[in-house]
């Protein structure tokens, strides 16, 4: 074998076995015996150049440098056990009383070892009491994506949503009463899809608009007030209408998603697509006229 196939062999065999792995063709065990091979490889090249001081300490620095990456990739077995990611319902519920906006949020499960879907839902709903709304399979590529997180949170603080969107929900707000307050303050609430919801309550209720209408409202909002894409869109639509609602306000962005939603399940929902708060204070008074 040439000395340059054993020199770049390990890597290429990381590099296919990663993409394998991304993309669901193998499983961890296997792309770990693709990263082992690649330091089998190194030491057969260590052993035929062992009288070259020069070639020795090539693969001497390549079996450092592949025994690194599976430092790095064996976090990935922690994250092998998790099968599924359950949503269930939550009631929805208004911030300021007698707004009209109501805030949808969903409990996300994450269920490990269990392949039987249904087996998971009727368990999850006889224990919990909630109905199961979606349950997506966790793939490849989300416990890649999943380990790399953990590991930069060492490094740097993980960003947390919900103090985000506190700070973006009072720099919009001219000021905010004990209602937004005392929500702000939830220790049990995560994620920043509430935003939208929590700024149009406070507008309401200090008389910048009005609003009778019963609506359903998420969407994520920067300090300047435009409307942010945010997850489990499918779930928050079910449970929009399962409440009864005639009218659900979503990012402008999550409106694809939103679409096919509404025609698979063919639901009866009216969907309001907004980029910003005072788009979506407009449509708001065109529904209260």
């Amino acid at each position: 074998m040439k000395r340059a196939t054993l020199i770049v062999l390990p890597f290429i065999l990381y590099i296919l076995g990663l993409l394998l792995y991304y993309f669901d063709k193998i499983n961890i065990y296997l792309f770990f015996i693709l990263i082992i091979t690649g330091l089998g490889i190194a030491l057969l090249g260590f052993y035929l150049y062992r009288n070259n001081n020069r070639q020795k300490q090539i693969f001497v620095g390549i079996f450092f440098v592949i025994s690194l990456i599976c430092v790095f990739e064996s976090r990935l077995i922690n994250y092998e056990v998790y099968t599924y990611f359950v949503t269930s319902y939550n009631e929805p519920f208004e911030i300021v009383e007698d707004s009209g906006i109501h805030i949808l949020s969903v409990d996300i499960f994450e269920a490990a070892y269990i392949d039987d879907l249904d087996y998971l839902i009727k368990t999850l709903e006889l224990s919990n009491d909630k109905e199961v709304l979606d349950a997506e399979m966790v793939t490849n590529k989300i416990r890649y994506t999943s380990k790399n997180d953990e590991l930069l949170s060492y490094i740097r603080p993980a960003e947390k949503h919900f103090e985000t969107m506190k700070g973006n929900v009072v720099a919009y707000l001219p000021g905010t009463s004990s209602a937004i307050e005392d929500f702000l303050n939830r220790e049990d609430f995560e994620g920043d899809s509430a935003g939208l919801a929590a700024v149009l309550s406070g507008l309401i209720e200090n008389g910048s608009f009005n609003n009778n209408v019963p609506i359903a409202v998420t969407g994520a909002i920067d300090g300047e007030g435009n409307v942010k894409e945010i997850g489990s869109m499918k779930a928050k639509i079910l449970i929009a209408e399962k409440s009864g609602f005639s009218h659900i306000f979503i990012p402008e962005e999550n409106a694809k998603e939103a679409r096919e939603v509404k025609d698979i399940h063919q639901l009866n929902i009216e969907i309001i697509e907004v980029a910003s708060v005072d788009r979506a204070v407009m449509e708001i008074e065109k529904l209260n006229t």
